[in-house]
């Protein structure tokens, strides 16, 4: 458990959400089979430390009884001026829960500001019934001004939410000893999985396949097509090494620094068991003198600061890249792999394999660590004070959170894309999802509504499904995920709310914003130095800086809370460097 104080800012990742509404243009299942008939879904069966006021008295004696099927409307708000609205009810996937909770949604968004608008909101007192928010410094001021509701009344009445979240995961959100958040892509388990090591394969052949197993054959193997192969069949110039799009080089760390066995959580690490900045450490120093080396060596495109997503997929579609560091999930919004394939019939980005993350240094496979998330996910939906009937909204949330409410939002209701279910009780698709028309697929609203997504019964179902198809027709993405990302994921709780009592305004807080800033701004100067003996006085006095900025009062708050977490939950740092 958590107070007021010590919940985590955490910035939403706007690729994650957009990801979420784009992921309808790019399916990635298909089938086609026979089986028994399944359920009918046609007929609905209708079914901080600071002290905050508690506002469960004012709002448990709601009009709502657990009985109550009357029709229902109330308002959501998203607190992000680029969320995407669609209407409720008017898809078939929204259609079927409106039916089934007799409930009618009425969205609304900040045009511009979103924080502006929020502020607004919460001074007036004129609150929508539910908002879908980060966690963070708002969220905590609304819960202290008593402005949102707790969910432990409504979880007494409907466990559903109670029955799939982790106990330890309710422990982690709550503030003040209550839960008062629904969490988005909350989890138990450690699947899925994102960026990679990819090579265009028509390159990889012309050099005759070469072992990609370490860190040291990549770099091999980008310097043999910095000298064959600087131009594509196209006459295009190519990049040996092509990273995701990224100004301050946190993706090239990513790439780097995990091959070389380290784990960092932004710009800061556990070194000697204790949270420390980044900088500290004289593997993550090694590891950016590397990057400095491929830069110096010509394998780093010169742009790679200061390329957006879009010039980077520019490139990406016309194969002007040896190797590749990206986001493999991606192909499903960009199709940045499909593009390339249609283009260039008979070549493709693969994977690198056996290790996704070649390993340095001599380090065993077993000694890297892959990537990680936490079970509390980053944001969620509140329910507030003004709702009336705040247990029909719990209600439909928690929903989510069932095997039924996956199939319904992956799929649709019976009756549309699938009419039966196979002896597994996976549903059979009359059409194959990537041959879905964009209008179909706005029609039917699948994949559309993750509010609030669970990534364990998606992951489960979708890989159950990607796993019955001939192998030709599998997704390649969904592939990756289950059979190579997944067993090298790992999932941990140990490095949330560190900086939850650092606000923005306090003297640590300012410092704190000050030194990442200033890494954000020097770091790639120091990968981009001329010689190494530069980029390590760069590197230098990038720590300097942070000590000289009272970096130390960050690292200690953070690290406390770090220390708490890991006597309460333990740590998953358990093999390679941080073996004990």
């Amino acid at each position: 458990m958590i107070s007021a104080k010590n919940l985590e800012v955490k910035e939403m990742k706007k690729s994650r959400l957009v990801c979420l509404t784009a992921i309808v243009l790019a399916a990635v299942l298909m089938f086609a089979a026979c089986g028994k008939s399944g359920p009918d879904q046609k007929s609905p069966d209708g079914t901080g430390k600071a002290k905050t006021k508690d506002s469960t008295d004012a709002k448990t004696k709601d009009n709502t009884e657990e009985e109550d099927v009357t029709p229902y409307t109330y308002t959501h708000y998203y607190n992000y001026d680029w969320w995407n609205l669609k209407e409720w009810g008017k898809d078939e996937v929204s259609k079927y829960m409106q039916k089934k909770f007799n409930i009618n949604i009425e969205f609304s968004k900040p045009d511009t500001d979103a924080q502006a608008k929020l502020n607004t909101m919460i001074a007036s007192g004129d609150l929508p019934d539910s908002i879908f928010m980060d966690r963070n410094q708002d969220y905590l001021k609304m819960i202290e001004l008593g402005l949102l509701q707790p969910l432990e009344p409504y979880m007494e009445k409907n466990p559903t939410l109670e029955q799939n979240l982790l106990e330890s995961t309710r422990e982690m959100l709550k503030v003040d000893g209550k839960l008062y958040i629904i969490p988005q892509w909350a989890r138990s388990d450690h699947t899925g999985g994102n960026m990679a090591w990819m090579y265009v394969d028509s390159i990889y052949k012309k050099l005759g396949s070469p072992r990609l197993e370490t860190f040291d054959d990549l770099y091999q193997y980008a310097c043999r097509v910095r000298d064959e192969v600087p131009k594509t069949a196209d006459g295009l110039s190519v990049t040996p090494v092509q990273f995701a799009e990224g100004g301050d080089g946190g993706v090239l760390l990513d790439a780097f620094y995990r091959s070389y066995g380290g784990v960092r959580n932004g710009w800061y690490t556990v070194l000697d068991g204790k949270y420390q900045l980044l900088f500290r450490d004289p593997l993550f120093k090694e590891a950016v003198l590397e990057i400095n080396r491929w830069w110096r060596d010509g394998l780093i495109s010169e742009t790679q600061f200061t390329d957006s997503g879009d010039q980077v997929l520019e490139k990406m579609v016309a194969g002007r890249n040896g190797l590749l560091f990206y986001d493999q999930s991606k192909d499903d919004t960009n199709k940045f792999r499909k593009i390339y394939m249609q283009n260039h019939p008979g070549d493709s980005y693969e994977m690198v394999l056996p290790n996704l993350f070649p390993p340095a240094k001599g380090l065993s496979p077993n000694d890297i660590y892959g990537e990680w998330s936490n079970t509390v996910g980053g944001s969620g939906i509140v329910i507030t004070t003004k709702a009336e009937k705040p247990q029909r909204i719990f209600d439909l949330r928690s929903f989510f959170f069932t095997p039924e409410a996956a199939q319904l939002l992956m799929y649709g209701p019976q009756g549309h894309l699938w009419d039966e279910l196979d002896e597994n009780g996976l549903p059979i698709l009359k059409k194959a999802e990537n041959e879905l028309t964009a209008d179909e697929v706005n029609a039917l609203g699948v994949w559309f509504w993750m509010e609030p997504g669970f990534a364990d019964s998606i992951d489960k179902l979708k890989y159950a499904m990607n796993e019955k198809m001939p192998p030709d027709k599998q997704s390649w993405i969904v592939s990756n995920q289950a059979n190579l990302q997944t067993p090298i994921k790992w999932i941990t709780d140990e490095f949330v709310g560190l900086t939850d009592d650092i606000k923005p305004t306090d003297p640590a807080g300012i410092n704190r914003t000050l030194v990442e800033e200033y890494i954000g701004e020097q770091l790639p100067k120091a990968i981009m130095a001329n010689s190494k003996e530069k980029a390590e006085t760069m590197f230098d006095d990038i720590l300097k800086f942070a000590d000289d900025n009272g970096i130390a009062a960050v690292e200690e708050k953070a690290g406390a809370v770090y220390q708490a977490n890991v006597d309460k939950i333990g740590t998953e740092l358990k093999k390679g460097r941080y073996a004990k």
